[in-house]
């Protein structure tokens, strides 16, 4: 049986500049077992977008409900989705042209969801995205945000980037969100590490055992969460808001170990982030220390290869070339590039420069509930890094 969610909330800037709040969200349930979302954001430079988001969040859940089965083959559910994208751009350009207007003013994304029992499939065009806990209770990104080379997103209009797939895990839980709360659950801090996702935020938004949306209901969780997203700090997100999630209380659901769901150790991670920035924004401060490092690096691969050898001769000296059980000989070179590696991650040029140009501004970060300020120094991302007080 699905629970859901759905919370759209205007931003700072377009209250202060009395615009439209321009994103949208719909829900439609298909019985216990079925359940259909969609988020669009529409572009905040053009004029009607508001218009064009509305649409798509509509016109694309209104389709696919009135056209998918739950007993339909994959492949005919996501042509359904295919064909309710085209049919949203289709209805976006003819009410411009409707009512006389630039069909450029009309941009907007859209990611939808359809999700039968424990199975999710979906659309994705633009910068909008899709999480989900498996049945493995670990959480997964499952759309990547669509930018050009300029950063710009591609929005609906452009079919070519659209994606259609069904996702490989079984899921429990499915969020949909809006670009400025999507990247919420991406700090930069932990962007590269085996675990890049927040997970006690995410948490927060789709664990069904902290929502209690069975006991408390829908509407008692939809009003907690609009409370929480209209007291984000604006300095921190000024971007409309919007959350949708989906939530089967009937799924079987495993568990991950408990460090797992644990806060991050955000001071580690930011000292780790820092140093291997500085590193690479300004490679000559250590060039001493690095080539100590390596020194250090080529010793350490030599003794590897002498306990190797050792342990190929044996201790009398002998040449025993016959592997023991559940062995191998290790190659030499494997040994010494393995003994060498470092565990420092590179940046790239582009990575550089962004975090440069960032380090002007004075950035916070997300706290469950509340906002502190940090200085530049420490956090350059410019992204929200949730951490416990």
């Amino acid at each position: 049986m699905f629970y859901a969610y759905g919370v759209s909330t205007q931003g700072a800037y377009h209250i202060k500049n009395d615009v439209v709040c321009q994103d949208s969200h719909k829900i439609v349930k298909c019985g216990d077992n079925m359940i259909i979302a969609a988020v669009a954001d529409g572009l905040g430079s053009e004029q009607y977008t508001d218009v064009a988001s509305r649409l798509a969040a509509d016109i694309a859940t209104a389709y696919c409900a009135e056209n998918i089965k739950k007993d339909d083959e994959s492949r005919d559910i996501l042509d359904t989705i295919r064909a309710s994208f085209m049919i949203s751009q289709r209805c976006i350009e003819k009410t411009a042209e409707d009512n006389g207007h630039d069909i450029d003013q009309y941009d907007t994304t859209l990611s939808l969801a359809v999700v039968i029992d424990d199975a999710l499939y979906y659309g994705h065009s633009g910068d909008s995205g899709i999480l989900v806990m498996a049945a493995d209770g670990a959480f997964y990104k499952v759309t990547e945000q669509q930018h050009d080379d300029m950063g710009r997103v591609y929005p609906l209009a452009f079919e070519e980037h659209w994606i259609f797939q069904k996702y490989e895990r079984k899921v429990v839980s499915v969020l949909l969100a809006t670009d400025g709360m999507l990247e919420s659950f991406f700090p930069i801090y932990i962007r590269k590490e085996k675990v890049n996702i927040h997970v006690p935020l995410a948490r927060f938004f789709m664990d069904r055992d902290l929502l209690h949306i069975a006991e408390d209901g829908e509407d008692a969780v939809s009003s907690r969460m609009e409370k929480f997203l209209k007291e984000i700090n604006p300095v921190q997100v000024s971007d409309d808001k919007t959350i949708v999630a989906l939530i089967n209380v009937s799924a079987e659901c495993e568990k991950q170990p408990d460090d797992y769901y644990k806060e991050p150790d955000w001071e580690k991670l930011k000292k780790k982030f820092n140093d291997e920035w500085r590193r690479a924004a300004y490679p000559d401060l250590y060039k001493d220390e690095d080539e100590a490092e390596k020194e250090s690096s080529k010793s350490d691969a030599k003794e590897v290869v002498r306990d190797e050898e050792a342990e190929t001769h044996g201790s009398d000296g002998s040449n025993d070339n016959t592997p023991r059980e559940g062995e191998g000989h290790a190659d030499e070179n494997i040994c010494r590039e393995q003994a060498g590696k470092s565990e420092r991650r590179h940046f790239t040029e582009d990575e550089v420069q962004y975090i440069r140009q960032k380090l002007s501004g004075r950035k916070l970060q997300n706290i469950h509930g509340g906002f502190k300020e940090l200085s530049a120094k420490d956090h350059p991302s410019g992204n929200i890094k949730p951490e416990p007080d």
